[in-house]
């Protein structure tokens, strides 16, 4: 296992995750780790334009728009 993972990758993954972990209500039980997490993705500006992000990028390969088939 090797790690690949690249900066921007939270500020990627920002504009997906936040509008889904304000969906989680009081009454879950995860709605203390999605309060973490919001909390969280705070700390990063998020990159709402996915055409800056190459096609080889593995991150694409969840948000798609990937060039592996």
């Amino acid at each position: 296992m090797f790690n690949s993972a690249l900066i921007y990758e939270l500020a990627v993954l920002k504009k997906y995750a936040e509008p889904l972990l304000k969906e989680i209500t009081k009454e879950d039980h995860a709605y203390m780790e999605a309060k973490r997490l919001l909390k969280f993705l705070n700390y990063f500006v998020s990159i709402e334009n996915d055409d800056v992000i190459l096609q080889t990028s593995i991150i694409k390969e969840f948000i798609g728009g990937s060039c592996f088939r």
